[in-house]
């Protein structure tokens, strides 16, 4: 067996990547140089200057209007007409801006860059393997910060570590370290100040959906500074999901800080900025799991005391390697061109079939901070990125593994059998030109990933003289390994709605019309919403399910070539001119022709159970509706509600995956319920109330939705 240096080491040199942990001083150097290496390395880095900008946000005129706003506002709502009680109102605004500049402002430093750097040369070979990037895509970055443009990073969000990651891997290639927007939930002391110091600017996680739209000043300070760090040449990062994703797919994004950035470019502060959409990935996620969040306990506040737990945790764990991707930069000025010209925004035709889901009412979007016109152009790109970031996130050893154990091998699989599957995984990804970040012979990788899940998630052992691997499939152990798996479930969802839209459509003779496969599929895209983006928002979601379909047949073969199906068509037409009463011929309908052998129902049972826990909870979420008849339910209560008869489904065996026992999934079949025009929701402050709307506020109507989401938990038979 191979060891985890060599491992590491093969997969490094096969895939041409570049391990940043790995600084080696050339041997021509002086002695000083090669042995003090990192002090020599972080030394020779190239120096940038940081424009501290916060001390001009108060003097802008935008932040005066806003202060004098918000005053006169507050005198009308007194009564008073007294000025010197206006004058107070201004000074009081003016003194809540100043520490609302101040609680924000990061002040990021050239010697605090560096001597972090040199930190975690120290550190991050403690508990990491490996820390890879591709050497070309660097050196991209650094043609793109030649043309003297901002360059805007745009991350997806799985740890903590994410941005002291990324501003290190560009530190030490002489690329300037961007400012980070950052939740103010991470303003503790200490660590809060040392992000500060390391380019962190703290905003607002949730706004009231009310008082937002009324709190022009806190707008007009997050606006300004970051017009003025845009102005004076600062890079920017920010996640456009929000927060760390819980369930390892990619969320939805938030619009706020980039209607910001855009709005910043439309109204011509900056004549034009650099995307750069960013795939990060873990081999083992460092930020722990988050099974009691996903099992409905609340989300525990960061503290100073649980950040030195996590830090010394971490050091005395493995956490294997982390790889980092950077994708093609794109001028945001071509991309808002492109979709000006293409019409793609305000075109009836193009937008017939594609999916948009509601913004969230807790974001600075949500609050005014955007023009309304500019509102779809910010929801595309943002989608685009993430639907990019999500293309081209590299798959990690635990992902594979993971997938393959939940979604095909539940019951446990021997060594010999999940290499076969192993190899045949990696050959279905890299024929879709999806990047894997590992290499090496399938049996090393194997055990490697088995021992860095650990005994908790996977378990081995010897039965009957071989190697046996099984996942743990339970409650709560496979909350966390199903964090692995969705890395993949992301990449085959499509596929795998075209599984279950056959298992539901109308077969004979074995052949599926193209109209209700394509019927089926829309709606499941449509009810998987808020949990996938199925394309780009530039594409036809029709186009590209056709497309996957004619890929299925020559990858998959779960549909016959199209020479045969055409033949069958053929026949068909002629055998029913025969029963025609008038000389008018039907429209022509594609059919396909179902492969009916073992292999390929096998492959069809295999990926219709892919999307099988997220059907179920979706299902479930649509039972307990039921509860709100004649009544409302706090989200909380709500929630905790379809949980529980989750729980007693899953004793009872009516529920098979213990994985669809998760908070996100039912709060995302809330919200698509909502949108469905089945529930209401009432928000106040931070409390939602949802009721049934009066249409459904009865038993059979909430059972006749139910029954629209369960049929595709039952199917035919192809995939029982």
């Amino acid at each position: 067996m191979a060891s985890k240096e060599s491992l590491v080491k093969k997969t490094t040199e096969n895939l041409a990547l570049i391990n940043v942990l790995n600084h080696e001083v050339a041997f021509k150097s002086g002695f000083l140089s090669r042995t003090f290496s990192h002090v020599f390395q972080v030394s020779q880095l190239k120096r940038y200057a940081f424009p501290q900008v916060a001390n001009l946000v108060l003097r802008d005129d935008r932040v005066k209007k806003a202060v004098e706003r918000v005053a006169v506002q507050q005198l009308k709502d007194s009564d008073s007409t007294e000025d010197e009680f206006y004058q107070e109102l201004i000074k009081k605004n003016q003194a809540r801006a100043k520490k609302l500049v101040s609680d924000m402002r990061s002040t990021l430093s050239d010697f605090l860059l560096r001597f972090t750097s040199w930190i975690l040369y120290k550190l991050l070979p403690c508990f990491m393997n490996s820390v890879v990037v591709h050497p070309g895509q660097v050196d991209m970055l650094k043609q793109a910060s030649k043309t003297n443009l901002p360059l805007i990073f745009l991350p997806l969000h799985r740890s903590h570590l994410d941005y002291i990651l990324l501003s290190f891997i560009l530190l030490n290639n002489d690329i300037r370290s961007p400012l980070v927007a950052a939740g103010d939930n991470l303003r503790i002391p200490f660590f809060g100040s040392l992000l500060r110091g390391l380019g962190a600017f703290f905003i607002k996680r949730r706004i009231d959906p009310m008082m937002g739209r009324k709190d022009h000043v806190y707008k007009a300070v997050l606006h300004t500074y970051m017009n003025l760090c845009l102005r004076s040449g600062h890079n920017i990062e920010c996640f456009l999901e929000g927060g760390r994703t819980r369930t390892g797919k990619p969320c939805m994004p938030k619009y706020g800080v980039l209607s910001v950035i855009v709005e910043t470019f439309m109204d011509g502060t900056i004549e034009d900025a650099l995307l750069v959409p960013v795939s990060l990935n873990y081999e083992k996620l460092i930020d722990g799991n988050f099974i009691k969040e996903q099992l409905g306990e609340p989300k525990k506040m960061e503290t100073f005391g649980d950040a030195l737990k996590g830090i010394w945790h971490v050091l005395n764990s493995s956490y294997g390697s982390m790889r980092v991707d950077f994708n093609q930069p794109f001028s945001l000025r071509e991309l808002i061109k492109t979709f000006d010209q293409n019409n793609k925004i305000s075109n009836p035709n193009v937008s017939a079939r594609v999916l948009k889901s509601n913004p969230s009412t807790n974001s600075l979007y949500g609050t005014d901070v955007v023009s309304e016109e500019h509102k779809s152009l910010v929801e595309n790109i943002s989608k685009h990125v993430i639907y990019d970031c999500a293309q081209s996130t590299s798959v990690m050893s635990t992902n594979a593994l993971a997938f393959l154990l939940l979604s095909k091998f539940r019951q446990g699989i021997t060594l010999q059998k999940l290499v076969v599957a192993f190899e045949d995984l990696k050959k279905d990804l890299e024929l879709s030109r999806r990047d894997v970040g590992f290499s090496g012979d399938a049996v090393d990788v194997i055990n490697y990933a088995v021992e860095l899940l650990g005994p908790a998630l996977v378990k081995k052992e010897k039965l009957n003289g071989e190697d046996t691997i099984k996942p743990i499939a339970i409650l709560p152990n496979v909350i966390e390994l199903s964090y692995y798996s969705n890395s993949l479930v992301t990449h085959f969802a499509l596929e795998s709605v075209i599984a279950l839209a056959l298992s539901v459509a109308e077969i004979r003779l074995n052949t599926v019309s193209q109209d209700d496969l394509m019927e089926n599929a829309l709606e499941l895209c449509s009810f998987f919403q808020y949990e996938f983006l199925f394309c780009k928002p530039c594409q036809n979601l029709e186009m590209v399910i056709t497309s996957c379909i004619d890929d299925l047949i020559i990858r998959k073969e779960i549909f016959l070539p199209e020479a045969e199906s055409n033949e069958l068509v053929r026949r068909s037409r002629n055998i029913a001119r025969q029963f025609e009463d008038d000389d008018e011929e039907e429209p022509f309908q594609k059919l396909y022709k179902i492969n009916t052998s073992k292999e390929a129902m096998e492959n069809v049972k295999y990926m219709a159970h892919i999307l099988m826990p997220l059907i179920e909870a979706y299902a479930i979420t649509g039972f307990t509706l039921e509860t709100l008849v004649q009544r409302q339910l706090l989200e909380s209560e709500l929630v905790a509600s379809v949980l529980k008869e989750m729980k007693e489904q899953l004793a009872t065996g009516s529920l098979n995956y213990d994985e669809s026992v998760a908070v996100d999934p039912v709060k995302n079949a809330l919200k698509l319920y909502q949108k469905l025009g089945i529930l209401e929701c009432h928000q106040e402050g931070k409390l939602r109330l949802y009721y049934l709307k009066e249409a459904y506020d009865n038993s059979e109507s909430v059972k006749l939705f139910y029954n629209k989401v369960n049929k595709y938990r039952t199917g035919n038979l192809l995939i029982q």
